[in-house]
């Protein structure tokens, strides 16, 4: 506190500070450490609040989740991670995956957490386990 603000402890809810967001930001094409499994105690993270959004965005985006892009091409993996500013629906409940000519495969995840991206599979495990548990009762009425 500054003196003179004794005993002021309130701040008006448009003075406080946004929520930070930190995301692992790294290539495995440049840092194979950033490749799966992940050992997020080895990488630093980012505070993407900090981060200019990318020169194709418009620059008034912020950032609001955490990405994780596995790309497969020709047999050869890579894993890149970073912060997100363009929202979809599915984020924080499935992973999309593409395909391609030439042997090409991504999966492209997105999360709203702090340190989400660190994850081999950013999808919600309850979310799973309820499809799972789903699946398996419509497959037994099928019986």
């Amino acid at each position: 506190m500054f003196p003179g603000d004794a005993g002021t402890k309130w701040q008006k809810q448009d003075e406080r500070k946004p929520e930070r967001l930190l995301c692992y930001v790294c290539n495995s094409l440049y840092d194979t450490r950033c490749a799966d499994p992940f050992d997020p105690y080895t990488l630093g993270y980012v505070d993407c609040n900090l981060k200019d959004p990318p020169r194709h965005l418009n620059s008034t985006l912020k950032p609001i989740l955490c990405r994780k892009t596995v790309q497969r091409v020709d047999g050869k993996t890579r894993v890149v991670r970073g912060c997100g500013y363009i929202p979809d629906r599915r984020d924080d409940k499935e992973c999309v995956k593409r395909s391609g000519t030439h042997n090409v495969q991504v999966t492209y995840c997105a999360c709203k957490k702090s340190f989400c991206n660190g994850a081999r599979s950013l999808t919600n495990p309850s979310i799973s386990l309820k499809l799972g548990i789903a699946a398996l009762f419509s497959f037994k009425l099928l019986l």
